[in-house]
Parts: structure tokens; sequence; C-alpha cells
């Protein structure tokens, strides 16, 4: 193609007006030319015509990806390299007022790129190594000319940023140890010889900037001041941009990876509040310089209400987090001193913050990054603490927590996260601060912080202006209550760590709070407003007592007198979840007449809440009350006598039986009804999940009479969410899909069947208490017999059978009846068999599936081979039951169960590979990637899994079959060739979980049959040896252990075939036909070795 071509196709392609097919091929033809020989001349004829603005975009783009392009940098010398980089500046400076946005933008990122990847070459003509320069290092200089005026001065500065975002981060194509190891070598190279520089170079124009300003409104030129009053000065348009830009390129250095890690400063791995910059020892005189801090916060009285301020603020977010170690203490002081007298003029001064949320945020930043860099008692240290400490209260209470203003001045949450933050972390430093205490003797006042003057008005404003807007602020209930709750938690994460400061005022408001709520709840005609006050305030209980487990200690109270407080919180959410079990009992009373009787008997009545209707919401803060409760008093830890006191007082519950009965009962109540909302049969699911783990716990459930009511009573009759057809009747806003819902019943038996276990007492009446408990299941598979009885059975039947067999035409039930029944089943028994893993207790569970129900699932996967709905689950309840946890699966030697188990999972996984493997290779289309993964990726890792499970088990001598001619071994080995046959290569190492079962799986099979990995066919050998090669490259530890472990187990059996001259041809054919392939995997080995972080 020539210019000619290009820019017609240029024309078209961005230009609009074709179709998409002509689009697509358009695309395709214009993707080609980076490969062309002429490239880069063709680009910068491009360049030079500049016919439209769409050919410069992509000669410049152009040009970027060739660059990126490893296999190009030889071909390209340096003269040409130099002489592009030469071109783009004067480009630049010629045509930079003409260009476009975006075309100005990609040849800065080619300049920036071509200066990166040429950092360390030399010219050629370079004859002495002593005193070498480096040519693409002398960008500073090249870029003198461009300060002639305002415009070409931005483009100066632009160009600058580039290259610093491009040295700092690396790109795409240095992903390799190789390439990031020169990445960093760059990277600290810039820092050490040019970052410093350009940070002096933009702080000079900026205190320029800052004198001039002054001049003209008559102000004192002395930075040691700021003015009385903000203004906000109006600069020219060109100069206005040169200023933003000199701060952008200030912020860029403060940014900058220092230490070549190759990570972002905007890591989302990192929190913001817990970032450092680790500037080099050069930085340090001017890290303590009090100028710099001056002069950044200057530009908020002189450019209040502009984007200038943001990007200042930013600049003192990063020099607030400089590491500790730069600093002794007296240089920590005085920079802190510096920072502080900055803040409290803004905060003397806040209208410029109020009117700009970019502003306020960054400022709200400032503040979080400054506790985290900086201790309480240092903090207590500077000059006029208290007037800082006092002001920062008053702005905390009077625009960030204040309702009315929250609207006024659209105020992120995010924003209100950072100023709770430093409150927060600044109470939680008391509990473990011995410093504290000393510098707190040497001064008159013994609590000289005032930190519990200010923190608790800020708990109680915070909760009370909170109930207030409630009552008619739909924004704030919508922000508070959205679907996770992420904000509502994060605040009062931070407001109960707040709380414990002095709790007995906490607990006396909360008290107050929930009493007057209580009173209006009784008397409410629409009590909609006031549920969602209710629950905002059973939420911010919720997280009190969650704090208790912090260890922070009360300045008024001990901790036992924590605990009786906590009680009177507890007493009155029990009394209202009393009141809502009740309520939602008595509406559905008459259609259930099993439901279980969930009344505190001992309330008494003017203990009770009035009525008012059923609350979802209300529902799930009930819920994360009781789950916090637990996390501090309920299970293997949480022991206090002193809370129990208050409860027997009240509600007349002695101890912690009582009290779990009570939870138990509301959970299953919860259970027992149909018109329960999705989002809360999960959280109720969750609680009651996590309730039965710990031995401790575990120990104290089966005792209660609730539990054991529903180890005898656990029907679909009794709970309707165990109903197979439940999925069909979900709510139709649910935002939980069919299989989330499914598994829940997973989730919900593997709770029940650590309880079940709990009770085994390893003799003769273990296997009757297990058969007894299964007989729901064995009603429902005792259908499915009958379903079934026409159909072969499997047992009798030689694999190769299987394709014979004819059609199945139910008569007793639909095929969705039966599909529904089918996931429900495997469900719950997944769950069971999880939670089994003694042996006696999966021994009883085996001989209740063997022989009479384990090939009623065979049968399944037979007729619902096409629905993965149907085998997905089934799969997954074979991976559990074939996983030897805890050495469970150790059958007596009299029984050939281990066998039989065996056989049936071969079985299994051969009419997987023939019906399903092949159907959906028929019939489902690659471009549809949620459902191609659900439908073939998905069940292969499940396959990949069950084999691996076989195999590592050390349950079943596989050496038996063979002797016996028995193919199940060499069907199960199959199948695995069969799946890798299947899946492409890319998809192999594009889905996560996929690759980690494959790698697994391999050095599973090295280590058990090496020698079946060694004599496979040339194509399929030479694939797993090309995965090989592949892993050895991932980032993934396990990967590459499993990879060195077949390498090693690999080469070791070929060492011993040789030496021992029985290698067969196959095994030597594989290793002459795969000669290139070996050398790469130990290139790929050593580079790993060498620049990766092996251990």
């Amino acid at each position: 193609m020539d210019a000619l071509e290009i820019e017609h196709l240029c024309g078209q392609l961005y230009s609009g007006g074709v179709s998409s097919e002509q689009l697509r091929t358009v695309s395709q033809r214009l993707e080609t030319f980076v490969s062309q020989p002429n490239c880069l001349s063709q680009c910068r004829i491009l360049l030079d015509r500049a016919l439209t603005p769409y050919t410069q975009f992509f000669g410049a783009t152009t040009l970027i990806k060739y660059f990126n392009r490893s296999s190009n940098q030889p071909s390209v010398s340096f003269t040409e390299r130099f002489e592009l980089r030469t071109y783009i500046l004067e480009y630049l400076y010629k045509h930079n007022r003409s260009l476009a946005p975006f075309v100005l933008a990609e040849l800065v990122k080619l300049y920036a790129r071509l200066t990166k990847n040429s950092w360390f070459d030399l010219s050629p003509n370079t004859t002495n190594l002593n005193n070498e320069i480096y040519p693409f290092q002398t960008f500073t200089d090249d870029l003198l000319k461009f300060q002639i005026d305002p415009p070409h001065f931005s483009v100066a500065l632009q160009l600058l940023i580039a290259i610093l975002s491009e040295i700092s981060v690396p790109n795409d194509e240095e992903t390799s140890a190789r390439a990031f190891s020169k990445h960093r070598k760059i990277c600290i190279s810039f820092r050490d010889t040019k970052l410093l520089d350009i940070y002096l170079f933009a702080c000079q124009y900026l205190r320029d900037v800052i004198i001039n300003q002054k001049k003209v409104l008559g102000l004192s030129n002395d930075l040691n001041d700021y003015p009385k009053t903000i203004t906000s000065v109006q600069l020219q348009g060109d100069y206005y941009l040169v200023v933003e830009k000199l701060l952008s390129l200030a912020l860029a250095c403060l940014t900058y990876d220092y230490l070549g890690t190759g990570s972002s400063i905007h890591d989302v791995d990192v929190s913001d509040e817990n970032q450092t910059l680790q500037v080099p020892l050069a930085w340090h005189d001017h890290v303590v310089d009090g100028s710099f801090y001056r002069l950044f916060f200057s530009y908020y009285f002189l450019f209040s209400n502009t984007s200038l301020v943001p990007l200042a603020i930013s600049c003192l977010v990063q020099l607030s987090s400089v590491r500790r170690s730069l600093l002794n203490t007296n240089e920590r002081l005085t920079v802190l001193n510096h920072m502080t007298y900055g803040i409290r003029s803004i905060l003397e001064q806040a209208a410029g913050l109020l009117a700009d949320e970019k502003s306020l945020h960054e400022f709200c930043r400032l503040i979080a990054r400054l506790k985290s860099n900086t201790q309480l008692h240092e903090l207590i240290r500077i000059d006029n603490y208290p007037l800082f400490i006092e002001t920062l209260f008053r702005f905390t209470i009077d625009h960030l927590l204040s309702v009315h203003h929250h609207r006024q001045y659209h105020l992120s949450p995010n924003t209100l996260h950072y100023i709770l933050s430093f409150w927060s972390k600044i109470v939680a430093f008391l509990s473990h601060s011995s410093k504290l205490s000393e510098s707190s003797s040497s001064n008159d006042s013994p609590t000289s912080h005032l930190l519990d003057i200010y923190v608790p008005q800020i708990v109680c404003y915070y909760v009370q202006s909170r109930l207030d807007a409630l009552n008619n602020d739909d924004v704030l209930y919508m922000e508070l209550f959205d679907n996770d709750q992420t904000i509502l938690q994060q605040q009062l994460e931070m407001i109960s760590i707040m709380s414990r400061l002095d709790y007995n005022k906490t607990c006396a408001l909360l008290c107050t709070c929930f009493d007057d709520l209580a009173q209006q709840y009784q008397q409410a005609a629409n009590s909609e407003t006031v549920e969602r006050r209710f629950t905002f305030l059973i939420y911010v209980l919720g997280c009190v007592i969650g704090a208790r487990g912090i260890t922070l200690t009360s300045l008024s109270l001990p901790t036992d007198d924590q605990d009786l407080f906590d009680g009177e919180l507890v007493v009155r959410v029990l009394q209202l979840m009393t009141y809502i079990q009740q309520k939602t009992a008595g509406e559905t009373q008459n259609n259930n007449k099993n439901s279980i009787n969930t009344a505190i008997t001992t309330t008494t009545t003017t203990d009770k809440i009035g009525s008012t209707p059923y609350s979802e919401r209300l529902e799930l803060a009930v819920l994360f009350f009781f789950e916090q409760f637990r996390r501090q008093y309920i299970g293997d830890h949480g022991r206090s006598n002193k809370i129990y006191q208050v409860l027997f007082k009240h509600l007349g519950i002695a101890d912690e039986e009582q009290l779990l009965s009570i939870f138990i009962k509301k959970l299953f109540t919860n259970l027992q009804y149909s018109t329960i909302t999705d989002k809360l049969i999960e959280r109720t699911v969750g609680c009651f999940s996590d309730l039965s783990q710990g031995y401790q716990s575990v120990r104290r459930l089966v005792k209660l009479d609730p539990i054991q009511y529903f180890i005898n009573n656990h029907t679909q009759d009794l709970f309707p969410f165990l109903h197979h057809t439940s999925t069909t009747k979900r709510s139709n806003n649910s935002n939980i899909t069919a299989s989330s819902w499914s598994r829940l019943r997973t989730t919900f038996y593997a709770a029940v069947g650590r309880m079940l276990m709990h009770e085994f007492r390893y003799d003769e009446d273990d296997d009757d208490r297990v058969e007894a408990f299964m007989t729901p299941f064995t009603n429902h598979c005792n259908r499915l017999v009958q379903i079934f009885k026409d159909f072969p059975d499997f047992t009798a039947f030689n694999v190769g059978q299987f394709a014979t067999m004819g059609q199945f035409n139910p008569t007793l039930a639909s095929l969705d009846e039966i599909q529904s029944l089918i996931i429900g089943i495997v469900r719950d028994l997944r769950g069971i068999c999880s939670a089994f893993v003694s042996k006696q207790a999966y021994s009883s569970l085996f001989d209740w599936l063997y022989p009479s129900y384990l090939p009623l699932f065979l049968k399944a996967l037979y007729v619902f081979y096409d629905r993965a709905d149907v085998y997905n689950p089934l799969l997954k309840f074979f991976h559990e039951l074939t996983s030897n946890r805890q050495e469970r699966l150790a059958f007596d030697s009299t029984k050939p169960s281990a066998y039989l188990l065996f056989r049936a999972t071969s079985n299994l996984l051969y009419i997987f590979q023939t019906k399903t493997i092949v159907h959906v290779n028929a019939t489902l289309p690659e471009t549809d990637g949620i459902l191609f993964y659900k439908s073939k990726l998905k069940p292969i890792i499940t396959c990949l899994r069950i084999i691996r499970a076989c195999l590592i088990g050390n349950y079943v001598n596989f050496g038996v079959f063979h002797l016996y001619s028995d193919p199940c071994f060499d069907n199960c080995l199959q199948v695995f060739l069969s799946i890798l046959t299947s899946i492409k290569q890319t998809h192999l190492l594009a889905y996560p979980k996929l690759t980690l079962s494959y790698f697994t799986l391999i050095e599973t099979l090295s280590l058990v049959q090496i020698d079946f990995l060694a004599n496979l066919t040339t194509p399929l050998f030479g694939y797993v040896l090309e995965t090989i090669s592949e892993g050895f490259l991932s980032p993934e530890q396990t990967i590459q252990n499993s990879c060195c472990i077949f390498l090693d187990t690999f080469l070791s059996y070929i060492f011993r075939s040789v030496k021992k001259s029985n290698a067969s041809a196959s095994l030597m054919a594989n290793i002459n036909e795969y000669g290139n392939l070996f050398r790469q995997i130990l290139v790929n080995l050593l580079n790993g070795i060498i620049f990766a972080e092996c251990k």
C-alpha cells in the first residue's frame, strides 16, 4: 500500500458512511500495514502530507505499534531511530498549533516510547566508552527551544509528562522477565539522573507564577504566610494551560515508581491511605524545605475554584506520604508543622473547598494520608495542636457529616470515607500506644489529645444526622442500602472504632435512639420511614458490637463493663427480632402448620414492640447484627458471662445455649416461608453455615432442640426453598442466578452434615442414624428408580455399548421435572459428602449410595448430556465423592468399595466423553463466551479434577484393572486425551481455573503414569510439551512447580529407559521430533531462574 491508498482507507475507517462489512475489510487491510518493510518511510510521508488528522493519527499509532513489536527492534538501526525521534520533535515544534489533540497525544507517546526503548543505546561512532553520552538521554536539552511561547512550552511539558509515565509504568510488551528487568534498569537510571531536576524545574516555574500573581494582587511576595482571603485569579488560556501542566508534571514526579517495581501509585492492590513515597536520599533537603509545602498550599488561596487546586493538593498528598526513614524525629515534626499549618489555614477559609467537589475530595485525601504516615504522639507535638484538632472537628461536623450540606455540595461518599478514616485511625492508635502516655505525662492535661471531647460528638452527629435524613432523603437511602451496602459498612466500621473511645456515651445514645424508634414503630400507620431508620440503626449496633474484637480500650469503661452495655444493645435487637418473627409467622400460620415456634417465651408484654409490616432490609440488618454478635460472643473464642447478666434480667436468657436456640429458630423460620426474598434466603443460609464452623460451635448446636428437630425433619414441606421447583418460583426482581440459588442447597446441607457427623459415636447405631437422616433422599431416589426402571442398568453394560442404547421416554414425570429433581439431589448430596470427612461417616454414605442409587446418576448424565444445568452439578458431586479428604476413603479390606467407586466414576467420565463433549463440539459456537465456558470448559475443569482426585487418592491399585483386563482405568486416561484434543491451547492458557486444573493433573500423571505421557502419539506429546514450555512463563508459582516436576520426572524416565536399553520406539520418536521445543523449554527455564523471582 502506498500513501494515497492509505489516506483513502483512513477516510473510510474514521469518517464513517460505510457498511460494517466494509469497515471490517478496511480495518483488516490497515492492520497489515505495520508488517510491511517500508512502514517507517510511508508513515513519515503520511505525517508530512497531513491531508487529514485521521492519516496523521494512523501514521503515529502505526509507528507506536511498530516499535512495540520486539522483533522490529534489532532491524531498526540506531541512526534511523535517532533521526525519527529528531523528526518527531521538529514536527511538534512546527505544527503544534495545527495538530488535533488526539494526534498530538499519539506523537507525544511515540516520542516517549522511542526515548525509553533506546535509553541505553550508544551512537555507533562512540569511541571513548569511559565518557560515553547516551544520545536518547539528552531530551531535556532538546526541549529548551520550546520555551519561546506558552503553546510551545505546553507541548514540552506534555512531552516530559509522557516520558515520566512511559518510563515509570511498564507497557504491554514488558511483561516477560527479561523485558521487565530492562524496564527496571531504565526506571532506576531515570530516577537517579533526571527526575529530581525535572521536579525542581516544575516547582521553580510554579513559584514564579505565585510571585507574579501576588504582585498583581498587591500582596507580599513572602511565601511564609497565606492570604487572609481566598481569590480566584483568571489567567489567559494558553498561560493557564501551562500552569496546569506544570502542576501535572510535579505530580507525575511525585507519583513516580521510585523502586522500579512496575506498580503504579494508583495500583488497586494497595490502599490509597497506605501509599508511601519512596524518594531517594538525594531528595532529603527538598522534602524538609517548607517552601515547597507553602508553594502548593498557595494555589488554593490564589486560584480557588479552578482545576489547579486539586492538582496542587494532590502534590501535597504525595509529599505527606514520604517514607519515615528519610527524616529524623525533629525533621518529621518540622514537616508536620508545615503541613498542619497549611491544612488549618484552608480549614479557616473552607469556602473554596465546598464550591469544588474535586478540591474537597483531594483535601480529605490529604488529611487521611497525613494520619497514615504520622502517629498520634507526633501529631500532638505540633504547634497549636488544640486549635488544629478543633478546627478539623468543626469542619467535619459542619460540612462533611451534615446531610443537607452533603446534598448541596455533592459530597462524594469516598470523600467522607477519607475524613472518617482519619478520626478512626487516630482513635485506634490509643489502644496500643505507650508513646502517647509518655507524651501526655509531660503535659498538664491527662487527655492532651482531646479526642475524648470531639470523637463522641462526631459519632453522635453521624448517627443522628443519618436517622433524621432517612425520613425523606431517598438519595441517601439508596446510597447507603445499595445491593452490597459497601459504602454503609465502610463508614460504620470506622464509626464503630470511634464509638469505643467513650463507650458509655455511645451506648446511651444508641439505646435512646432505639427506644424512640420503637415507640414510633408502634404508633406508625405507615412504617416504611421508621423501618428505614430502624434498619440503619441496627447496622450501627451490629458494627459497634463487632468493634469489640479490635481490642480497643474505652477511656471510661473496662472490657467487662463494655460487655454489659453490649448486652443492652442485644436485648433491644432480640426484642425487635422476636416481633418480626412473630409477625411473619402470624401472617402465614394458617398455610404452614409445621412451623417451629420462634417466640421468646420469657419476654414480657412490656418488652415487646408493637405490630409493623415485614421488611426485607430490616431482616437483613437483624441477620447482620447476629453475625457480628456471633463473631464476638459465640464460638471457640468468644466467651463472656457479663453479657448474659443483662440478657437474663430482661429476657430470661441465662447462657449461650438458650441464645443460640433463639437464633437458630430465627434462621429456620426465615427458611420456612416461600414468600421470603432471594437475598434474605442467601444471607440466612450463609449465617447458618458460618454458625456451623468450628468444633465448639457445632458441639453446642447439636444439643439444641431446634437442630435435632431439623435433622429429623429436613423436608421440602418444612423448607420450601429446598423444593426442586423453587428455582422457577423465585422473585422476578431477583439478582441471584438460578445456579447460585441451587448452590445454596449445597451450602445448607454441608452445614447440616457437619452437625450430623458430630453425632457419630462410631458404633453400629451410626448407620441407622444416617439411614434415618437420608430418608427424604431415599424417597426421591426411589422415585428416580421407578422413572428409570425401563432404562438399562449401566453396571451390566460394557462402555462400548453405551452408544447403541436407545432414547429415554419417561412416563411418570416430565423431563424438566426429572431435571430439577436430579439437580436438587446431587447438590444436596454434594454438601453432605463434603461434610463427611471421617472414614465411618463416608462409609455410611457410600453404603447408602451403592449399589442402590449411584447408577442413577450415570443414567441421568446419559439422558441429560446436552443440559449444562444438569451435568455441571452432577460432575461436581462426583468430584466431591472421589476426593479423599482426611483419608476418609479407607474402606474395609474385605469390601471392593474403592474399585466400585472408581469403576462408576470411569463410566461416568466415559459417558461425558462420548456424549457431552461430542455434542458440545458439534453444536456450541465459541463466539458465545459465557455459554462456551458454562457448557464446555466448566465441565472439563471438573473432569480434570475428578481424574486427579482418583489418581492421588491412594485408595485404588490401578494395576488390578490391567491384571483382570478391566478397561476402566484405560478409559479414564482416554477421557483425558479426548479432552486435550477438544480444547485449543489458547483456551487452555486463557482461563485460570482450566490452566490450574490441567497443570496439576499433568504433575500427578507424571508421578503416577509417566510412561503413559512419554508414549503419547506424536501430536499429543507435542501438545503437552508446548503447554509445559508456556507454563514456565506463567506468573503462577503453582503452575511453574508443576512444569518442573513433570520435566524432572520425564527426563529421569528417559535416562532410566536409555540406560536399561528398553526405551520404546514411540518415546524416542517423540524426543527426536521435538528437539527444538526442548531447547525452548530450556531457554524459558533459564530465563525464569535468572530474571524471575523464583522461590
